[in-house]
């Protein structure tokens, strides 16, 4: 066990321990503000406040732990060896700077509580984040933090603090939109057909005629090649909690509108779809872009009828966190994973991490119940570049998450599976699950 002397804990110090000792590290850690207890202690032990006790192991710290609310702190960079670091310590501190504000900075998203620019969408800009800024979005910094940290702690006490985890792989697919002309309305075929036209693309409004006229499948039609692309991965055909490999399908079921021009949720033929892919993958919900208190819990209760099994992954539109308000919807149906944090725009970690990490709410200073699994590659952001490209940024985040032992997770837009289309995307798919890169 790890003995960590505060000379108060607060609900912030509580969450970022945690996570960085249990959720990390696999350790246990109690924290005293007992200074008798803390001399005493024969095991690995730390202090982390203002200035050391005496000649212990000591992290400085910033003072953003002790705070409440949101404030604006000044950020500049420097290197810890290799590593960007922020919040730098000022003295003595055997790391260098507070790496416990700073995680928690990354991984709470305190930065999207701040004033922000906003993209051509509504969603806070990637060219805001700090990682951008300081040129550290394709590395999951804090999971190597805390890899350092450990180092530190073990060469200090002379022990060996072992970490047991193995790499997981996850695709998740958004389904916008299940048909892209099967089951579909008049008016969006119309819309189509003489858009085809319109730029002359005389194939493509043949390929909707023969569809339609029920002598062709329509070309979104491929959920059986992804699921035998999974499936050949684990044993037997079937996932088992010991698979490290896994594929998501995040389904919309919200109402129709401008943004989510979709497939209906009353159509027959999505439904029994729904139903045969939950058969053999993981199944989760894509909430509409425009999506309120009300339709959230509507959304899911269509969801679970539908499905036949308890709501339990979620993503949202396009990645449109706007955080916290989105966030703040989900807690209050509990046990909940959810699957948005990540930019589409650009490859990276938006919140730094690798790992699953629970979302504090920083209104009311409190850990909730929301599981947030971040992805670190949206295949939109890497689509427009030729196939060795896309690989070496597959290469790039892969190994810094080997690094690590942490959870690769690639999102998909369904429609980037099309029949015909020329792209890289099932190839890519592929290449994600192999082992060597």
């Amino acid at each position: 066990m790890i003995l960590v002397y505060c000379s108060n804990i607060t609900t912030r110090k509580e969450y970022i321990f945690k996570h960085i000792f249990r959720r990390l590290m696999h350790q246990e850690f109690k924290f005293t503000t007992d200074v008798s207890e803390f001399v005493s202690h024969s095991g690995v032990k730390l202090s982390y406040g203002i200035k050391p006790l005496g000649e212990e192991f000591f992290i400085w710290s910033q003072g953003l732990l002790d705070e409440n609310g949101i404030d604006d702190h000044d950020i500049e960079f420097y290197k810890w060896d290799d590593l960007p670091m922020f919040f730098k310590a000022p003295e003595r501190s055997d790391v260098p700077f507070d790496v416990f504000s700073a995680s928690f900075y990354l991984i709470t998203r305190y930065e999207e509580y701040l004033p922000q620019v906003k993209d051509d969408i509504g969603r806070y800009s990637s060219k805001e984040s700090i990682a951008v800024q300081g040129e550290f979005i394709l590395l999951p910094l804090v999971d190597l933090w805390v890899k350092k940290l450990l180092g530190l702690l073990n060469r200090e006490s002379n022990t060996l603090i072992k970490k047991v985890q193995k790499v997981k792989t996850t695709v998740a697919i958004e389904v916008t939109s299940f048909f892209k002309y099967k089951s579909r309305g008049i008016v969006d075929n119309g819309h189509f057909f003489y858009g085809d036209l319109k730029r002359f693309k005389i194939r493509n409004a043949l390929t909707q005629i023969i569809v339609l006229l029920g002598f062709k499948t329509d070309p979104f039609q491929n959920y059986d090649l992804l699921i035998n692309t999974i499936r050949s991965r684990w044993q037997h055909g079937r996932k088992m909690a010991s698979s490290l490999d896994n594929m998501i399908f995040f389904f919309h079921l919200g109402n129709y509108n401008r943004v989510d021009n979709g497939i209906s949720f009353r159509s027959r033929k999505y439904r029994e779809a729904i139903k045969q892919i939950g058969d053999y993958l993981d199944i989760g919900l894509r909430y509409s872009f425009h999506c309120n208190d009300k339709e959230v819990k509507q959304q899911g209760k269509k969801f679970e009828e539908i499905s036949n099994r308890p709501l339990q992954k979620t993503m949202v539109a396009y990645s449109k966190i706007s955080t916290p308000g989105h966030y703040k919807r989900l807690v209050d149906l509990e046990k909940l994973e959810d699957y948005s944090m990540g930019y589409e725009s650009m490859p990276g970690f938006r919140a730094s991490t690798s790992h699953p990490f629970y979302f504090y709410d920083l209104d009311y200073e409190v850990q909730t119940p929301l599981l947030i699994y971040p992805y670190a590659l949206h295949y939109k952001s890497i689509s427009g570049k030729m196939l060795n490209g896309q690989k070496q940024i597959i290469q790039q985040l892969k190994r810094s998450i080997e690094q690590v032992s942490g959870h690769f997770i690639t999102m998909y837009d369904y429609a980037q599976f099309e029949q015909g289309l020329k792209s890289h995307a099932t190839t890519i798919l592929e290449y994600i699950y192999e082992k060597e890169v």
